[in-house]
């Protein structure tokens, strides 16, 4: 339980330094409809496809130069 209120607890945290008043971000993470998708099972979720499939130029190809990156 006390994992979950740390957990709870940092991530109205973060919504506050995106602006939002510390209501705001309570009423954003309680919300109904955010809930019910976070508990919805799917079983592609975390899964990345790593195929090697022509996606007829439907595909975002990034590329990151790790050395010149500052990030």
């Amino acid at each position: 339980m006390l994992k979950a209120l740390r957990e709870e607890n940092d991530l109205i945290t973060s919504l506050t330094t995106l602006g939002l008043s510390p209501k705001q971000a309570y009423e954003l993470i309680s919300d109904s409809v955010i809930g019910q998708a976070q508990t919805e099972e799917d079983p592609a979720d975390g899964t990345v496809d790593a195929s090697d499939q022509l996606e007829d130029g439907n595909a975002i190809i990034w590329w990151n130069d790790i050395e010149k990156d500052s990030r």
